[in-house]
């Protein structure tokens, strides 16, 4: 393998504990060698006892098993394994080794190391949660899922422990459950896909080919979750889709948006992958720092005290993000000593994870992230989960939001938008960081992620610490207003001035009362009938002849609502003005309003003006009304000004009443959010007793890790006491079926341990275990026994020698070993003595056999006398004719020859004559020489020495000739006296040999 493919193309991390050595060893036998990926195993082990994992799960897998050591690099096709006592991190693919803290309360290393691997591999990135209890490794693949990462969870059914995957399965951020035998497949052929892979172009690369498709995925996504996704960044939008297409093993992007048209389900599952809801408690704590010294403090000493602090925190996710503000503020106003109400929306596009939020339950991991002190002080310990207490719970709001389409919170003195612009595309990010600017006061403040920023909106705000995002808004822009106005629903505004209010201001501003009757004079002769109306538009003052317009009073309360005071044909009309001219803040105009004078009876038109007037100063608002150029219908024929459409002002007017009643819902879910908190607050009058539980809740936590680590120490035990039973077992059955002669001696030359064999030579019983061995009597002719034991167990070279018995006479081979144990050294001796009697007997009369077959390989070589008979078998006359002829002339052979044509005559010169060779051809009439050689030696006992002819000899025909026990195959155009005597010859002499040899054996 060279250096360039040592280094993995996915880093697979495996996160157990109880039960998990099982599934280990079951995903791993089915887990091929070659993959290219890093496996790297955290486990949850004891401080106390050696672990014997790399042991373990070697027998399992061909791949090398490591315990990890700091700064190794990790290589692909390998396995690490977590060293007890230390938790593991890595970093540009070295890991790193810390001591785990003491006296920290519970551990959980598989969160520490999935974080880490998720920071350092992103993307190439495999989380697996198998077996075990509590929760370890539920919020570390959370951010494994962030980067694009693939998480596998073992189904909850199979595992041995449920907690650990119920818990990763709970998060709903695993993209796979399955058994683990089936695990290994399904990730190969994950990491295998060629998209996946990089064999195959990129989503991204290839989009505008596939942009159709693309769009109609859009589509779905945004009929089945109400998002839509195309104001999404591309890039984000591809990689989510890529995994899927790869967890789902399709080709492209249009076998994918089929599969979307069949399966709902996966156009949920896609949606919830884009959402990317990933959160912690105090989220990058350096800048959490920053903002408790640098915002907090001042939002508590500068607004006032009879006003609610309002605080928006969007893309909340499932609430970590939100309840960490509110802890906050909470310790901020305890050590201010002061009582401040503080009211923190929290918004996110999910429904679901608004859900969770709201329940205000977590993972008993969290503590790692907020301390110990904070766990007592914000949290009760309910055994399997925290949950947040309701005083900090009835601090935040939770609602489904989507910053793209639905309108802002307004007059919040701070905004947290963390980790949500950097999905958006460039339009959607100024967009939402406008409405971020419309809900912060004057002198607000924003927080934004890490890797966010203000763009071309930096004008407007004030840095207050770049590094950890937070700024100040220092303007209230038009043209962010503007922007903001595009979205629908919302507009921008303030308190109103109350009645008493202007009407003081009015009187600030009185010169005297001679002016002031001037004043009122002037205005009834020359200022056309008019109304002015406050913010809420409620009539202020009345000016000139209004009988036209306005209604008769009526007994009863008076109302001085506008739209109690006009007349009902121009209701439509002066609705519409007056919202759009406070939505605008300008001033709007309508042409030939059309109204009927009751005292004429006849049809008149007006010009309604609606003015807008801005008073900073008195921090309010007002309207005019004014109502002028009464005109009558004939006068308006030909006037160019443009008509006043009833129609489209009423639709418009349907429009406001919407956006109004929108507003009135909002407003009516807070309230609701509030009567929620307000019940949840007097349902936990037993606070007190369950605050008294959490010290034995945190004990018992702790005895549960110990019990979870020593299960694992156990498994492990239990396993390797399986393994040393077989092994026993299978040394016994050893001992007991060889027939060999073994006898184990400790240092004292005590007897620890004998074969049966062992007994043949010397008086061993079962009982003599444990007694010195020169007390046992034995049949060999070998003074020295004893020393050379000595000698060996001394110098620890072995003797080897033969040596005879008393009895019978037999030869014994004797061979004296050191015993060496784990550790190579010497702890005894080991006698192995074995009968080579028949062994030597046996090379005796093989050297015998060898002179005698020399004595005959020379007689058969010589002229000889003897009558030899031959059986010619060929249907052919002439090559019969021609073999005889060579046969007959051979001078070193006596030769008695027989022809047969075919193979009835042939089987009947073999029975009568008793021809000892037969030279058959290979072709005969029906069949050949193999098949009537079979059936020879089937139906018959004949067993002539068979040489085959053949008009054309391949190495296929004499490998099949020589298997079939022909001694030799001849080609015809090599026929010769000199080549058919010495073959003929040969062969016979080969068979004596083999008849000689089977009656030697």
């Amino acid at each position: 393998m060279t250096d360039s493919q040592d280094f993995p193309n996915y880093y697979v991390a495996v996160g157990a504990s109880a039960g998990g050595l099982e599934a280990l060893q079951t995903f791993f036998q089915h887990m091929p060698v070659e993959t290219g990926a890093a496996f790297i195993i955290i486990q949850h082990l004891s401080p106390d006892f050696k672990s014997m994992m790399a042991e373990l799960l070697g027998r399992h897998t061909s791949m090398p098993v490591h315990n990890a050591v700091d700064g190794v690099v990790v290589e692909a096709n390998t396995l690490y394994l977590i060293p007890p006592r230390r938790n593991m991190m890595i970093a540009e693919g070295k890991l790193i080794l810390v001591d785990q803290m003491p006296d920290t309360g519970v551990n959980f290393p598989i969160d520490i190391f999935f974080r880490s691997i998720a920071e350092d591999q992103h993307h190439r990135t495999i989380g697996i949660i198998l077996s075990g209890t509590g929760s370890d490794g539920s919020r570390g693949i959370q951010a494994i899922k962030e980067v694009g990462g693939l998480v596998i969870v073992q189904e909850p059914s199979s595992a041995g422990f449920d907690g650990m995957p119920y818990s990763a399965v709970k998060t709903g951020v695993a993209d796979v459950v399955i058994s683990p035998d089936k695990m290994a497949s399904k990730l190969v052929s994950y990491i295998n896909h060629p998209m996946i892979s990089g064999q195959d172009q990129s989503l991204l690369k290839s989009v505008e080919d596939s942009s159709a498709a693309l769009s109609e995925i859009y589509g779905l996504l945004k009929e089945g979750s109400e998002i839509d996704f195309a104001k999404y960044k591309t890039s984000t939008v591809a990689r989510r889709i890529e995994r899927r297409i790869g967890i789902n093993q399709l080709g492209n992007l249009r076998e994918y948006y089929a599969l979307l048209l069949r399966s709902p389900q996966e156009v949920q599952t896609l949606a919830k992958d884009m959402l990317i809801g990933v959160t912690r408690f105090f989220r990058d704590p350096e800048n959490f720092d920053q903002l408790e010294k640098l915002v907090i403090p001042q939002i508590i000493e500068t607004v006032p005290r009879d006003e609610p602090i309002r605080v928006w925190v969007a893309g909340c996710s499932t609430g970590e993000e939100a309840y960490s503000i509110a802890i906050l503020f909470d310790e901020a106003i305890r050590e201010s000593k002061l009582s401040r109400s503080v009211k923190i929306f929290a918004t996110d596009v999910d429904p679901d994870a608004i859900a969770e939020a709201s329940t205000g339950q977590f993972s008993i991991s969290l503590a790692d992230d907020i301390g110990e002190e904070r766990l007592k002080t914000y949290f009760l310990d309910e055994g399997d989960h925290l949950t947040v207490k309701p005083s900090l719970r009835q601090m935040v709001v939770f609602a489904t939001h989507n910053l793209i389409k639905d309108p802002p919170f307004s007059n919040t003195q701070l905004v947290i938008c963390r980790n949500v612009l950097i999905y958006f595309q460039q339009e959607a990010q100024r967009k939402v960081l406008s409405m971020l600017h419309f809900s912060l006061q004057r002198e607000g403040f924003l927080f934004l992620g890490a890797s966010e920023s203000l763009g071309d909106l930096r004008a407007h705000f004030e840095v207050l610490h770049d590094r950890s995002r937070i700024y100040r808004k220092v303007t209230n822009s038009r043209a962010l207003r503007e922007t903001l106005h595009e979205i629908p629903g919302r507009t921008p505004h303030s308190n109103p001035p109350s009645v008493d209010q202007l009407l003081s201001a009015y009187k600030r501003n009185q010169k005297s009362t001679y002016s002031s009757l001037l004043v009122d004079h002037l205005l009834e002769d020359y200022v056309p009938p008019c109304l002015l109306l406050d913010e809420n538009f409620e009539v202020l003052h009345l000016y000139g002849d209004l009988s036209l317009f306005t209604r008769k009073p009526k007994s009863g309360k008076f109302s001085s609502d506008v739209k109690d005071i006009i007349v009902d044909e121009l209701a439509v009309a002066v609705s519409t003005a007056l919202h759009r001219s406070k939505a605008s803040e300008s001033n709007v105009q309508y042409n030939n309003v059309r109204i009927k004078d009751e005292a004429t009876d006849s049809i008149v038109a007006i010009n309604l003006r609606a003015i807008y007037i801005k008073n900073s100063s008195a921090n309010a608002n007002c309207f005019i009304l004014v109502f002028d150029n009464v005109q009558s219908v004939a006068d308006t024929e030909n006037n160019l000004a443009l008509e006043y459409d009833q129609d489209d002002q009423s639709r418009q007017r349907i429009h406001d009443l919407e956006t109004e009643l929108q507003q009135k819902q909002e407003h009516l879910q807070v309230t609701v959010e509030e009567l929620e908190t307000t019940n949840e607050e007097l349902q936990s009058s037993n606070e007190e007793l369950l605050a008294a539980n959490e010290e034995l809740q945190s004990t018992n936590e702790e005895l549960q890790s110990v019990n979870e680590e020593l299960y694992t120490v156990n498994s492990e035990y239990q396993e390797k006491i399986d393994q040393l039973m077989r092994a026993n077992s299978d040394i016994d059955n050893i001992m007991k079926s060889t027939n060999i002669g073994i006898i184990f001696l400790d240092q004292a030359m005590l007897i620890r341990n004998f074969t049966p064999a062992a007994t043949r030579e010397f008086n061993l019983l079962e009982s003599d275990i444990g007694r010195p061995f020169h007390h046992i009597a034995h049949n060999l002719n070998y003074q020295n026994l004893l020393s050379d034991l000595a000698k060996v167990l001394d110098n620890h070279k072995p003797i080897e020698m033969e040596i005879s018995t008393k009895v019978a006479e037999k030869v014994v081979l004797i061979k004296i070993t050191p015993y060496f144990n784990e550790n190579q050294v010497a702890e005894g001796v080991v006698i192995v003595f074995s009968d080579v009697s028949e062994i030597r007997l046996l090379q005796t009369k093989l050297k015998a056999s060898y002179q005698a077959l020399r004595t005959s390989v020379g007689t058969a070589l010589t002229v000889s006398d003897k009558l030899i008979k031959v059986l010619i078998f060929d249907d052919s006359e002439a090559d019969r004719t021609l073999i005889r002829s060579y046969l007959e002339n051979a001078k070193k052979s006596n030769y008695e020859i027989f022809e047969a044509d075919s193979e009835a005559e042939a089987t009947a010169i073999l029975e009568n004559e008793g021809a000892e060779v037969c030279l058959i051809d290979f072709r005969l009439m029906e069949e050949n020489a193999f098949q009537y050689i079979q059936t020879l030696r089937t139906e018959t006992e004949l067993d002539p020495a068979f040489i085959m002819m053949s008009g054309l000899i391949s190495d296929e025909l004499y490998e099949r000739a020589i298997e079939l026990g022909i001694y030799h195959a001849l080609n015809k155009e090599d026929l010769s006296t000199f080549v058919l005597d010495r073959c003929i010859r040969y062969t016979l002499l080969h068979k004596e040999t083999e008849s000689y040899l089977d009656h030697q054996t």
